[in-house]
Parts: C-alpha cells; structure tokens; sequence
C-alpha cells in the first residue's frame, strides 16, 4: 500500500503505540506473546518501507543537487550548504535503520520525523533556487538541413548557396501567467554558421575558427513558472550605441561591428553572405547585413503549457529557423548588397529574421 509521505510519520506513531502496549501487556499464553510479535514485526515492516522510501527520495534528490550544480555552475558555498543538508539527512536514515535493529520504535520515528523535515525544507530550498534554460535553434532551408556552400532553390526561383550566416540574440526574456517578466541578464548570444575568418580591423591578425552553433544554456534562471518568451534579434540600442559597454557575448573581435551604419561604429545585427547565379548562368556574390537601431526585432513564443524553472526542473526550448524565409521576399538578382543605405531592404530582411522562427516543443522534465 502505498501512502502520501504526510501520512507516515501518523501511522508509525499508531502502529508504535499499539506495539508497545502489547509488548507492555503481561503474557497470558502462546496467544497474547504471537500478538506481541506479529505487532512487532508488523511495525518493523511498517518502519523499514519508510526508511527505504526516504533512501529513494534522498538519493533522487542527490542527483538533481549534482545536475544542479552541473549545469547552473553552483558557487562553492552553495554546494558546500547543499553537500551538508544531504548529509544531515542521511545520517538521520542511518541513525533510523541502527535503531530498528534494537526495536526502538519509538526512536525510529524521531529520526525519521527529522529527516523528513529535513528532506522537506531541502527540497523547498531546491524549488526556490536558479535554474537553468536551453534554448535550441537549429537552421534548415524548407525542408531540407542546412549547410554552407549547399545549393538550394528559393520560392522566387533563385539558386543560391551561403557562405555565412550569423545574428545576435539577444534580451531573452521569460514571462509569466500575470504578464510580468523576468529578464535574464547578459544575454548576448552570437549564433552562427561560418568557416574560419580573418577580423576586420585589427592591428594585428586574428582568426575566428570555423562555428556551427544554434543553441545556447542560460544558467541563473530565477525559479517560476513561465508561460511564454520573448527575445529580441540584433543589440538593443543602449549597447549598439556605445560598443564600450560590454555585456554577454559582444565584443568588437567578434568581427560584427560596422564603421559605416552611421556616424559612428556599431555592431552588425545579422549577416547573411553567399553565392547566387546570374540569368547568364554564371555565379555572383551577395552581402546582406542589417545592424542599425531600426532593426532590432522581437520574437515571441507564448508555451502551450505553463513550464517550471528551478534546480529541481530542466528546461528545454526548441525551436526551427527556416532560412529560407530570409528570400522569401528578397532576392539576390535584385538586391545583392544591403546595408545601411538600402533602409527598405534592411526593414524586410530584418523583418524576416524575426519571422523565422517556429515553434516546436518545450522539455520539463524532473532532472
């Protein structure tokens, strides 16, 4: 029988009391000792499958402190505090199991009641503390994968290949059932396909290495319960204005900054680079990049089902980037160079970045 973790300590407490005033009752016959024993054994029964259940609580929960720890990066006093709850509560089970073997219900129960109490404020602890999110973004064009110097065929029939694909995301925000949100701090992620490459304007060379990366782990995740979230494309204006504030990933040695958007340096929001072919058959190049503060965009999922953030709960965001919408209202015959200068091809590309993305699933499982 199977009973809620409330009710255990209660029903220990009941069968403990009837053992004893059996075990205090004076023996009238084979009869009243069987009673006695079949009592007892019956309240060692009892007893054990309590320990046992604690042991597996403990022991799930162990595991969830070490992904924890893992995956929010834990700071040393925080795992130390967490190391020694544990531990308090182990050695409650153990002082519990030594008891048993003397038939010392009573001092059974006391140790189990501690320990959970402790289990229990632990995990209230556990429930209330950071989590973590991963967000995964993989690129496809249509339906098919996506790959640099890959041909592919777009809606208004142009083909064309890609040699880069980068753009900032940027103030991932989580917002909740009352409509208030809650901001994950520097979040500033270069997401990328790109071979290696030489940095623009540096004193001396430096090489980005060649880069596939579509999905990023935002550790600190305040715990709640969240129904939706928001990120934007590009570098908010407070940032793109002054390249000397620094914040999660930007950096002027990402090779994604531009002298040319205004009168002044800021980064490039997103590019887009490739090959595509002429009506004559031969093959030409084609830059877009957008980066001026017109062309942040907003991007906004609201979740099926509310979702859980905590250290007890891992939280996985998928989503699909369709590159191929990026030509659905573009082509590369017509324009192959956008930039600070072509204001209306700038809006529709930034525009389609943000119209990019779908929706596929969201992973809450226990850790």
């Amino acid at each position: 029988m199977n009973l809620p973790s409330a009710s255990w300590i209660p029903l220990g407490r009941a069968l403990a009391l009837a053992a004893l005033t059996l075990l205090l009752t004076p023996a009238c016959g084979d009869d009243a000792t069987d009673a006695q024993l079949q009592a007892s054994e019956q309240q060692r029964g009892q007893l054990e499958k309590q320990v046992s259940a604690l042991e597996t609580e403990v022991s799930e929960l162990e595991t969830q402190v070490a992904r924890h720890e893992q995956d929010a990066a834990a700071n040393a006093q925080e795992k130390e505090a967490l190391a020694s709850e544990l531990s308090s509560v182990k050695q409650s089970l153990a002082e519990a199991k030594q008891l048993l073997a003397s038939q010392d219900w009573s001092g059974v129960l006391a140790q189990l009641e501690q320990a959970r109490s402790e289990l229990d404020a632990l995990k209230a602890k556990l429930a209330a503390t950071d989590g973590s999110l991963e967000l995964n973004l993989p690129l496809v064009f249509g339906n098919q994968p996506f790959e640099l110097d890959r041909q592919y065929t777009t809606s208004g029939g142009d083909t064309l290949s890609l040699t880069e694909l980068r753009y900032w995301l940027s103030n991932v925000v989580l917002v909740k059932q009352d409509g208030t949100t809650t901001a994950l701090t520097g979040s500033y992620h270069l997401m990328e396909l790109i071979k290696a490459q030489e940095v623009e304007g540096t004193a001396s060379p430096v090489t980005i290495p060649a880069n596939r990366r579509e999905r990023i782990l935002a550790s600190a995740v305040p715990a709640g319960t969240y129904t939706g979230i928001r990120f934007g494309i590009g570098v908010d204006a407070a940032y793109n204005d002054d390249l000397s504030r620094q914040a999660g990933e930007l950096h002027i040695l990402r090779n994604m900054t531009s002298a040319s958007w205004m009168w002044f340096t800021s980064y490039i929001f997103t590019k887009t680079h490739g090959q595509y072919t002429k009506s004559d058959g031969t093959s030409g190049p084609f830059t877009w990049d957008t980066g001026t503060n017109a062309n942040f965009r907003t991007v906004s999922f609201t979740f099926p089902n509310a979702v859980t953030v905590n250290s007890q709960k891992r939280l996985t965001l998928n989503l699909r980037g369709d590159v191929a919408v990026l030509f659905a209202s573009l082509s590369p015959r017509t324009t192959p160079t956008i930039g600070a200068t072509q204001g209306g091809a700038s809006a529709t590309l930034s525009d389609a970045f943000a119209s990019m993305f779908s929706w596929v699933s969201a992973e809450n499982p226990d850790r």
